[in-house]
Parts: C-alpha cells; sequence; structure tokens
C-alpha cells in the first residue's frame, strides 16, 4: 500500500506557489497540436487541456527525445540522472516554450529533483515520467493505491485497485509528485485485466501498431518496469529505465527480449479464475484520465477512461490473443508470412524500412552492449569500496519478503542480479535478432541488405549464419573495456572474453572485482583475489569460492525470480542454459534452403 504524504510536501508546496506567477501562458509558442480548451481554479496545478491521441504523439516525441540524448548526446548527458535530464533544456523538451505551449506550467526547482533522486528506481521512473509531463502541459492525472491479494505486492499473482489520487484533488504540484514516487511500485502493474476495480489500473494492454505503440507506453515483466522509448524503423523496440540500485542511473535499453513473461489468454482459467487471469505483463498504455468539466469548461473532477474510451489510444488484448495463437499452434498467422515468435511478429507489424543492413546493426548495437558493461564495472568498482569500507553484505536467503532480485537495505543497493539479467538479454538480443534476419533471408530476401558481407559468397541461411558469426567475432574482440584487480593490476578484457564468461560474472557485492568479471579458476587473473565470504541470515558465512560455485543458477538466468533465493544448500547442476549466439546459430548448420534465384554452394 501506499505511505501518506510526508511534511516535506509542504516545501514542495511553498516552491511551487513562489513560481506559479511565472505562469506557462506567457510563453511563446508554435502550432499547437492541443490547445488549451477548458480551465480549472484549484487542485495541485491548473488544468487547461484534454489527452487526446495527438497530445498521446506529443507525448511520444518528448519521450524520445529524452532517449536520443541519453543515447547520443554529451558525456554529460548520456550518464545524465533525474535532475539533469528535466532540467537541461537540450533534453528536456518541455523547457523550450515552443514544445511546451500555451498555458503549460512552469518548471519545477532543482532541488525537487534531487529530492526524488533517492527514491527513483524502474518502477518510479516510470511513474514519474508522465506525471511530470502531465504537470508541465496542464493535463489531468491519476495514480492508483493497489494492494495484494495474498502476499508482497511486487510478486502477488494478483492485485487489485482499492483507489486512486488525482491532481484536481492534490494541493501543490510538488507534493503530489512528490507522493507519486514516493507510492509507486512495480506492483501496480500486477493488475488483471478483469480485476476488482481493473479500469481504475494505472495501465492497460495496447494494440501492436505504429498509431498506438508508442514512445511513452510501458512494458512490465515480473518485476522489472520499461518506458518504450523508440521504435526503429525496423520495428525494434527500444526503451529507457531506471535502476534499481544506489546510483539511480537511468540508461538506454536496445532489447526486444524484455517483452516476455506474456500469459496466454485463458491459460490460467478454471473453476474460480477467469481467462485473463495473470494477464497484466508485456506492452501497455497509459490510461489517460479525463477531466470532468461542466457547460463552461471549468474543471469539477478528474476520473479515468473506461475501455471502450481507452480504444483511440491502443485499448487491445492483441498480445495476449497472438501469444495464445503461438501457445496452440506454434506460430502466428500475419497476411502470407507465419511468424515464429511475439518478437518476429512485433517486428513485423512495427517496420516501416523495407530493408535490413544487418553488418551495420552489428557494429552500432555492439557498441551498446559495450557501453552497458563498462556501466557495470563503475558500479562493481564501488561496490567493492563499499564492502572493503563498512563490512560485508548479508545474502537475503531464504527470506519470507525478500531474494536477490528484491531485497531491502544493502543487498538491494550493491548486488547486481537485476541489472546482469538486462545485460545478458542485451547481449542475447543480438543472437534473436541474427536469427530473426536469418529466417528472414528466405521468408522475405529483398528485406536484407548484405552490404559488407560480399566476402562470404552467401547463397543459404547456412551461409549468412557462418558469416555473421565470423563478424560478430570480429567485432567483440575490437571492442575491450578495462577492469580493476583487488591488488590494483589493470585487466582489459574484449566483449569476446565477456561473452565467453557471460555466465561467470557474480553478482554478490561481497565478491572481489576477479570474481566479479569471473576470471577462471586457477588463473594467474584469479590468484588476486582475497577471500571474502558470504554472510547468510542464519549460520556462519559461506566461504567465497563456495559461496561463488552455488551461485551459478543465478548467473544463468535470463529473467527474475520472485521466489526465495537460496545459497547453502543451493544446487550446481541439472537446470537448463541456454546457449550462447554460436549454439543459437548452430541450427542452420546443413540448412541450405537456397533463396529463390540463387544456387547453393557446392
Amino acid at each position: 500500500m501506499r505511505t501518506t504524504r510526508i511534511p516535506l510536501c509542504l516545501f514542495f508546496a511553498s516552491l511551487f506557489f513562489a513560481s506559479l506567477f511565472f505562469a506557462g501562458s506567457l510563453f511563446a509558442v508554435g502550432e499547437e497540436c492541443n490547445p488549451p480548451s477548458i480551465h480549472s481554479n484549484r487542485g495541485a496545478w491548473p488544468i487547461r487541456r484534454q489527452w487526446t491521441p495527438a497530445e498521446a504523439q506529443h507525448y511520444a516525441q518528448w519521450v524520445e527525445h529524452l532517449f536520443e540524448m541519453k543515447l547520443k548526446g554529451s558525456v554529460e548527458q548520456r550518464i545524465a540522472k533525474i535532475e539533469r535530464m528535466m532540467t537541461d533544456p537540450e533534453m528536456n523538451l518541455l523547457e523550450q516554450p515552443a514544445f511546451l505551449g500555451a498555458g503549460g506550467n512552469p518548471q519545477l526547482p532543482a532541488s525537487f529533483f534531487r529530492s526524488i533522486h533517492p527514491m527513483i528506481d524502474c518502477a518510479k521512473f516510470t511513474a514519474f515520467i508522465p506525471a511530470y509531463y502531465a504537470y508541465r502541459r496542464a493535463l489531468p492525472w491519476m495514480t492508483s493505491y493497489v494492494t495484494p491479494e495474498h502476499g508482497d505486492i511486487r510478486t502477488s499473482e494478483r492485485n487489485f485497485v482499492t483507489g486512486c489520487s488525482n491532481s484536481f484533488a492534490s494541493g501543490s504540484a510538488g507534493g503530489y509528485l512528490y507522493e507519486i514516487v514516493q507510492g509507486f511500485s512495480s506492483g501496480n502493474y500486477r493488475v488483471n485485466l478483469t480485476g476488482r476495480n481493473s479500469e481504475l489500473s494505472d495501465t492497460a494492454p495496447v494494440s501492436i501498431s505504429r498509431e498506438t505503440l508508442m514512445p511513452g507506453c510501458m512494458n512490465y515483466v515480473d518485476g522489472h518496469c520499461l518506458i518504450l522509448a523508440q521504435v526503429t524503423e525496423y520495428g525494434e523496440l527500444r526503451f529507457i529505465n531506471a535502476s534499481m540500485d544506489n546510483t539511480h542511473d537511468i540508461y538506454t535499453y536496445n532489447g526486444m527480449n524484455t517483452v516476455c513473461g506474456i500469459t496466454p489468454r485463458g491459460s490460467n482459467a478454471d473453476g474460480e479464475r477467469d481467462e485473463w487471469d495473470g494477464c497484466f505483463q508485456g506492452l501497455r498504455v497509459l490510461r489517460y484520465p479525463i477531466a470532468t468539466t461542466d457547460s463552461s469548461g471549468l474543471v469539477t473532477g478528474v476520473r479515468r477512461r473506461t475501455n471502450e474510451e481507452l480504444i483511440p489510444f491502443g485499448y487491445s488484448t492483441e498480445q495476449y490473443d497472438r501469444v495464445l495463437e503461438m501457445y496452440q499452434s506454434h506460430q502466428i498467422s500475419f497476411g502470407a508470412m507465419r511468424p515464429q515468435s511475439l518478437h518476429d511478429y512485433i517486428r513485423l507489424k512495427m517496420k516501416t524500412a523495407d530493408r535490413i543492413v544487418p553488418l551495420k546493426f552489428m557494429e552500432e548495437y555492439s557498441e551498446e552492449i559495450l557501453a552497458a558493461y563498462q556501466a557495470r564495472e563503475v558500479f562493481a568498482k564501488a561496490c567493492w569500496e563499499q564492502v572493503l569500507h563498512n563490512g560485508p553484505i548479508m545474502y537475503p536467503e531464504n527470506q519470507p519478503k525478500e531474494n536477490i532480485f528484491q531485497a531491502f537495505g544493502r543487498w538491494e543497493e550493491w548486488s547486481s542480479p537485476s541489472s546482469d539479467v538486462d545485460r545478458r538479454n542485451k547481449y542475447f538480443y543480438l543472437a534473436d535478432w541474427c536469427d530473426f534476419a536469418i529466417r528472414m533471408y528466405v521468408v522475405m530476401p529483398e528485406f536484407l541488405d548484405l552490404a559488407g558481407l560480399e566476402k562470404y559468397q552467401i547463397a543459404t541461411q547456412e551461409d549468412l549464419a557462418k558469416a555473421f558469426l565470423a563478424e560478430k567475432n570480429r567485432i567483440f574482440a575490437e571492442r575491450t573495456l578495462t577492469y580493476t584487480k583487488a591488488n590494483g593490476e589493470k585487466v582489459i578484457l574484449s566483449l569476446l572474453d565477456i561473452e565467453t564468461r557471460l555466465y561467470d560474472l557474480s553478482f554478490d557485492p561481497n565478491h572481489p572485482p576477479e570474481l566479479r568479471w569471473g576470471a577462471p579458476v586457477g588463473s594467474p587473473e584469479r590468484a588476486s583475489a582475497p577471500e571474502r565470504p558470504t554472510p547468510v541470515p542464519s549460520g556462519p558465512p559461506i566461504p567465497m569460492e563456495d559461496a561463488y560455485r552455488r551461485q551459478v543458477f543465478y548467473r544463468c538466468l535470463g529473467q527474475r525470480e520472485t521466489e526465495a533465493s537460496f545459497l547453502r544448500n543451493m544446487f550446481v547442476e541439472g537446470f537448463p542454459i541456454r546457449p550462447k549466439m554460436e549454439g543459437q546459430l548452430a541450427k542452420w548448420d546443413g540448412f541450405r534452403e537456397p533463396v529463390a534465384g540463387k544456387t547453393a554452394k557446392p
């Protein structure tokens, strides 16, 4: 449940009213997509316009620009946290009068953004971004109060809405936005489609279409929340989200494989549960609120849109229907083509380009993988210093309300199992993308531009797979990072080295840098690692090498777990491990179906 508003809100209230004299209506504006049409005389902020499909497009443009600046801006902009993102006029288009538009509300003071920085995580970031936009554009806003049917709100099988807060019924902009950030959690997304008060929930499932699946939509997968921030011409989805560690970093995430865990419609149905039970994961559209008005346009209240009212914004059960089709027939109907995964279906529906250039994509995407691991080194170094100065960190073994992915205190701040899952998925996204391109080579050969791959004399899908692997090895070998061992020595690792060690990188903050970076057992690189046991809630600490060995299952996961985590008696073998890129593309070995008009090599 939410916590109540704290006295700090009074401070924000005074800041807000002090700045209210500089009303947004004084700004010069360009062509307005959604001119002010209503007015209010109470609430957290003046409301001057309604949410419309055109406004949703404007919001999408704002989110995508934040993403672009985080991806391609200056060094300071690429590493920007929430304060810099919201106060830098180059990053925040709402700081530009023409984009803010007539009647926009004034900027909040930098002190407000500094105050919410310590709270930012993946869920709170997704709550703050649209709420802040609503404030600046003088739009109504709402957030839900949710409670679990049983257990932890973040992992409950189903949550239900007990009520909502809204901007019209709150006293100040700073106070209301602070309350949203403080009270929001990933549990807000775990509301079943037909659950109690479901039409009061914060989001609803969205159709797979360029007109509705836009930047600003949400993606939720078992405790992890991301904001869709860009859809490429190839139909690839890119996201922006906040880290759950103590850095509160905000970073770009390019990976279709974060769209996972979607429950097939009807798979949980029984005598007590309907066909939509569990259908809350996946791609979501905001349930944009409506300001009710009197005949003069004066706002009298704020309410949620119903499912029917949300259809113009994209409300649809399409993704659950398609997953059910995939579940039943192992393919999805799409014209003359039969996509064999939801990801391929999304790409085909969302793409605008006639062709893709695989080698160019591999080069550019490998830079993003490298950046993700470079950020990991900065964090892992800070973790090691934290343990050296403040002592070991308790492993949340067999705890009723915690596990290694969702915990409290220092473990939540300094461990990296969640972000390591993201990085592994970022790597596997490249494998999935290449797999997709290889399938399309026969399904739609004109879709692939093989520029730069001419030397491989490609005539079959097997040839293309081998070319991709050769180029991946070259690209990975050329990209390196440096980490510092416990004794101060520097070690250079290429992406090829990291790929080799993909399942060996320790997430345990108690472990020295050598183990965090998977130095091989018995190697000179690992010999310098000092003994650092891992404490557990009951019993003596687990010796370092034994703890590392017993954590192997968690180092191999492709998604976060919601169940209790174990260590002392954890199994170390007998579980499936996803093959790396070579293993995934090995299925094309010997697959010699030629492309129409070409002849396979002898």
